[in-house]
């Protein structure tokens, strides 16, 4: 399907035009928006004179995405990862990232097509209602936390807080959606290969960039960046059939490289580390039971009697040292606010003013997307995400045992894999949904990665049900 609209003809009003009037016509309109947009520049308007700047480049840019839609939904992984500069002033020093705007861009013309159309184009999975819910409750606590709020809540302190509030919950839905939108049109072999070309390459850079602290300004290396990058790297090196013993031998040095970047030279943050570890281990579960129980076997014996002993127990102190234990004060004052407002929560990002008003003088994020999820959306909504998790991971078991050998099946081990280990990361950290006071909507860049290794799943799923059925 090259386009999701059919080619607009000239309307016939428009030849009747004279040419010379048809010209000066359009050089007077470009004089006349230019002036006002100096005047507003001039008059200290910034945020609307550059609003009426990028509206063209935006007119452009809707014409492309009509006309070649799919490409720009190939291209949607590499606007977080090599992107990071293109974003979209939103007042007080916040932006919104390029990625997060083709998202929302690329799901309202979808929506629009399907309802112009009267057809549901969702790839049937079992991830599509859980999908649907979670966006349901995001809007519905939002509107619930503003009806249910505190009467002595300090807003004033707050700022602007509606109005990025609600950036933050466009920041969700646009992830939420991620998954639909990349089963529904990532329908080939090669686009996938495209998909895991791209992880791979920009992580390797990331690699490179952080070890020789390369100022780069593009790369997104923040998140679970190197999960994202490892076990795409491991799965195309070890479980892709027919690759030259030259090609495993280098991914295998880059991939050690970067384990040695992770683990040893940044292994105070285990973020960054932990989920890639736990990651590879669940791989190697996936490819070879054998192989699995020697891994784990080498990694208890190195934590019981080997070096590894001493590593972990120099990074546990290390992050005590380092205030990592206050973090269960954080967590016991969330989750006050959280029996205060147990059913729906207090919306996106809405326990902040709660924190401002009654902990001002240490108001700090959980940094764990399990108690942020409980806090914004409640005890429903922590439900519906342990029914969407359940799912999706039951749904990944599922296609790497339809999968054919090849490319299917290491795509299915890598991306059930990396998100098994992402829920790990979130007890770590907001990094599948970033809190708008921590991550920011910025965070969207980065959250965004494993969210299309989910929508790859449905891919999967999708293109080994055609092989089989041919």
């Amino acid at each position: 399907m090259a386009s999701l609209l059919s080619r607009i003809e000239t309307p016939t009003w428009l030849e009747r035009i004279p040419r010379p009037l048809l010209i000066g016509g359009v050089v007077s309109g470009i004089a006349l928006y230019s002036a006002i947009i100096g005047a507003l520049f001039g008059s200290g308007r910034q945020l609307v004179a550059l609003a009426l700047t990028a509206a063209p480049l935006g007119i452009i840019g809707l014409t492309l995405i009509l006309y070649r839609f799919e490409w720009f939904v190939l291209m949607l992984p590499l606007t977080g990862l090599a992107m990071r500069p293109l974003a979209v002033p939103a007042g007080n020093g916040s932006e919104l990232p390029i990625s997060m705007l083709l998202t929302l861009a690329l799901v309202g013309i979808w929506i629009l097509t399907m309802i112009k159309r009267q057809r549901w184009q969702l790839v049937p999975s079992p991830l599509n209602k859980p999908l649907i819910a979670l966006m349901g409750i995001t809007m519905v606590s939002t509107v619930w936390g503003l009806l249910w709020s505190d009467p002595i809540l300090n807003w004033y302190i707050m700022g602007n807080f509606r109005l990025a509030q609600i950036a933050s919950l466009l920041s969700f839905l646009g992830l939420m959606w991620t998954p639909l939108l990349v089963g529904r049109f990532i329908q080939h072999e090669w686009q996938i290969k495209a998909y895991l070309g791209m992880f791979i390459v920009c992580g390797g850079l990331m690699t490179a960039a952080q070890t020789f602290s390369i100022n780069h300004g593009f790369l997104t290396d923040a998140g679970l960046w190197g999960l994202w990058f490892a076990l795409p790297l491991a799965g195309v090196c070890y479980l892709m059939p027919n690759i030259h013993w030259g090609w495993r031998l280098a991914g295998s040095a880059l991939l050690v490289w970067h384990l040695w970047l992770a683990a040893v030279r940044n292994s105070l943050w285990i973020s960054g580390w932990l989920p890639t570890l736990i990651g590879l281990l669940v791989m190697s579960f996936f490819a070879s039971r054998r192989i699995f129980f020697i891994l784990v076997i080498i990694a208890a014996l190195n934590l019981a009697v080997g070096p590894g002993r001493h590593y972990l127990d120099q990074v546990i102190n290390d992050n005590i040292e380092e205030g990592g234990l206050g973090r269960l004060e954080i967590w016991q004052r969330n989750l006050w606010v959280a029996q205060q407002h147990w059913l729906f929560g207090t919306g996106v990002a809405g326990y902040a003013p709660y924190n401002m008003t009654y902990f001002r003088d240490d108001a700090r994020s959980t940094h764990n997307n399990y108690f942020d999820i409980l806090a914004q959306f409640g005890v429903v909504g922590l439900g519906i995400w342990l029914w969407f998790v359940i799912a999706s991971l039951w749904y990944g078991w599922r296609a790497i045992k339809l999968a054919p050998p090849g490319l299917l099946r290491a795509t299915a081990i890598i991306a059930t894999a990396g998100w098994m280990a992402a829920q790990a990361a979130m007890m770590l950290g907001d990094w599948i949904l970033p809190f708008l006071y921590n991550q920011t909507v910025a965070g969207y860049k980065h959250a965004m990665y494993s969210w299309v290794f989910v929508g790859l799943l449905i891919s999967v799923h999708q293109l080994s049900q055609r092989g089989e059925a041919a």
